[in-house]
C-alpha cells in the first residue's frame, strides 16, 4: 500500500495553516490575502477587491483547498528584520509560501482516474532556505495518500524543481504558427469541407464547450479535467488582465456536423491592425474528432485579411499537420513539456493505463519520499494489466521464472506512465534499468517497449 512521506520541518518562526475557500470567502481576510500573495509570486498585478472576489468565486466552484505558511510576528520581533517587515510588509496575514490543490480527473488510457492537482505554488524570496516548499509538498502529498488519491499532477514554470518531489514530465504540446496566404508555401487542405463552420456569441458557449471538451477528455490520453477559469476566460466573462471586465475581443467559432451536432469549438482574438502579417490567436480549441478539428482550421485560416494563426497549446500529433497540402504551413516555433504526474499508488495507475503486447515483470520503484518505493509483479494480458504489490523479496517463483526486472525511480515512472517518452530513451540515458537474467539486453528492451510504449502521443490540454 501507499505509505504517506515524512513531512519536511519547517525553520523555527514558521507556522502553517490549510484551509478551503468558503463560498462566503469575500469576507475572508485571509483567503483575501493568500489570493493576492499568489498573484504577487507570479510577478501578477495587485488584485483589487473586486477581482479577488470573482476568483475566489472560482475557486470555490472547483473546490480547491489552500495551505500557506506564516511568520509567527512573535518569533519576527526577535529578528534584526522583524521591525523592517512589520513596517513596510504587506501584513502577517499574507503567506510567505502557498499551495493550492483541487480534485479532478485524469485520462490514462485505459480509465479516467482521479488525481490531486496540484497549483498556485510560490516561495517568497526573501523566505527561501527555510524548509517551505519542501514542508508544503510532502504534507499535502502525505495528505493525498490519505485520501486515496492515485496520483498528483502539476504544471510547472520551472522545470527543475519537482522531479525531486517524484513528479515525472508526461505530455508535452507545441506552439505552432499557421501561414494562411493560399499560394506557395500557404494554406491548403486536402479533404473537401464538411459540416459547416458558424460564428458565434462567446458569451453562450459554455455549456458547449463544456459538453465537447468532456467528449475529448474521455478519449485523449493525458488530459485532465478543467477548472472554473476556462470558462470565464473562453466565454468572454474575464478579460486576460480583469476578472471583472467582459473581454470584448474574444470570437468563438463551431463546427455543426452533418448531423446537426456541434463537433467543436474554438475561441480567438485578433492581434489587431499592427501585427505584420494580420495574426489572429486561437486561445482554446476543443472538438469531438479530427473531422472538427481540422473544419475548424480551416474556417480561421479562410478569414478574410488573415494572413497568420497562432496557437500555444497544439498537441505533438495534430490533425491538421496531416490534412495539409504542405505541411510546411504548419510551423512549430516552440515545445514544452505540460503536465508533470506523481504515482501515488502504482497499482491503480498501472491499471488504469493502456498497454501494448503481453508480458511479466518486476517493476522495482525507488521513491526518495518512499510513498511507491518497493517491488510490483506487472502482467499485461490483452492490454490491460494486473499489478501486485510484493512485501519483501520476490518469491522463488518469480526467481524461478527469471521474470524481468525493470529499476526505476518515481520521477521517471511518472514520465513513462502516459507514454510521451520509449522505454528504450529512458534506458539509454540511464534513468531505467532492466536485467533479465540470460536474454540479451536488446531482445529483453524489445519485449518491455512492445509492452510500454505506445503508439500516439498524449495531450493536455488543460493548464493548471
Amino acid at each position: 500500500m501507499p505509505r504517506p512521506p515524512a513531512v519536511a520541518p519547517l525553520a523555527d518562526g514558521l507556522r502553517v495553516e490549510t484551509f478551503p475557500i468558503e463560498p462566503d470567502a469575500s469576507s475572508d481576510g485571509r483567503a483575501a490575502a493568500f489570493t493576492r500573495s499568489v498573484a504577487q509570486g507570479f510577478y501578477e498585478g495587485w488584485l483589487s477587491a473586486a477581482n479577488v472576489e470573482r476568483w475566489q468565486e472560482a475557486f470555490v466552484e472547483d473546490g480547491q483547498v489552500l495551505t500557506g505558511v506564516y511568520v509567527d510576528p512573535g518569533h519576527a520581533a526577535l529578528e534584526p528584520w522583524g521591525g523592517a517587515l512589520e513596517r513596510l510588509g504587506h501584513g502577517p496575514e499574507h503567506p510567505v509560501g502557498t499551495f493550492v490543490e483541487w480534485d479532478k480527473t485524469l485520462n490514462l488510457g485505459a480509465g479516467l482516474l482521479p488525481a490531486r492537482l496540484i497549483s498556485g505554488v510560490t516561495v517568497n524570496p526573501g523566505f527561501r532556505r527555510r524548509g517551505i516548499l519542501s514542508h508544503m509538498m510532502t504534507a499535502r502529498l502525505a495528505a493525498a495518500v490519505d485520501d486515496g488519491l492515485p496520483a498528483a499532477a502539476l504544471t510547472v514554470s520551472e522545470g527543475g524543481i519537482y522531479g525531486r518531489f517524484g513528479f515525472g514530465a508526461a505530455t508535452r504540446e507545441q506552439r505552432i504558427r499557421l501561414n494562411t496566404t493560399p499560394a506557395g508555401d500557404g494554406f491548403a487542405l486536402r479533404g473537401a469541407p464538411t459540416g459547416t463552420v458558424l460564428p458565434v456569441d462567446p458569451t453562450r458557449l459554455g455549456d458547449v464547450l463544456a459538453e465537447v471538451f468532456a467528449v475529448q477528455h474521455a478519449r485523449e490520453r493525458g488530459s485532465v479535467g478543467r477548472h472554473a477559469a476556462y470558462r470565464n476566460y473562453a466565454t468572454a466573462r474575464w478579460s486576460r488582465d480583469d476578472a471583472t471586465s467582459w473581454d470584448r475581443a474574444v470570437r468563438g467559432i463551431v463546427h455543426v456536423r452533418d448531423d446537426g451536432e456541434v463537433g467543436g469549438c474554438a475561441v480567438f482574438r485578433f492581434s489587431g491592425w499592427d501585427s505584420e502579417p494580420p495574426t489572429m490567436e486561437v486561445m482554446d480549441m476543443v472538438s469531438r474528432d479530427a473531422t472538427s478539428r481540422v473544419e475548424l482550421w480551416r474556417h480561421l485560416a479562410e478569414m478574410d485579411l488573415v494572413r497568420r494563426v497562432t496557437f500555444s497549446r497544439a498537441p505533438l500529433e495534430d490533425p491538421l499537420s496531416h490534412a495539409l497540402v504542405n505541411p510546411r504551413a504548419r510551423e512549430v516555433v516552440g515545445e514544452t513539456d505540460v503536465l508533470w504526474v506523481r504515482v501515488l499508488d502504482v497499482a491503480q495507475c498501472l491499471q488504469a493505463r493502456d498497454w501494448g503486447a503481453d508480458g511479466q515483470m518486476l517493476l522495482q520503484v525507488e521513491d526518495r519520499l518512499g510513498i511507491v518505493d518497493g517491488a510490483y509483479r506487472v502482467e499485461v494480458h490483452e492490454g490491460s494489466a494486473r499489478v501486485e504489490a510484493l512485501v519483501g523479496e520476490p518469491s522463488p517463483s518469480d526467481v524461478g521464472h527469471r521474470l524481468p526486472v525493470v529499476t526505476l525511480d518515481a520521477e521517471t515512472l511518472g514520465s513513462l506512465l502516459l507514454g510521451d517518452v520509449s522505454v528504450c530513451a529512458l534506458h539509454a540515458v540511464g534513468r531505467l534499468a532492466v536485467d533479465g537474467g540470460a536474454t540479451e539486453e536488446q531482445e529483453l528492451l524489445a519485449r518491455l517497449s512492445a509492452s510500454w510504449d505506445l503508439p500516439t502521443a498524449p495531450h493536455c490540454a488543460t493548464h493548471f
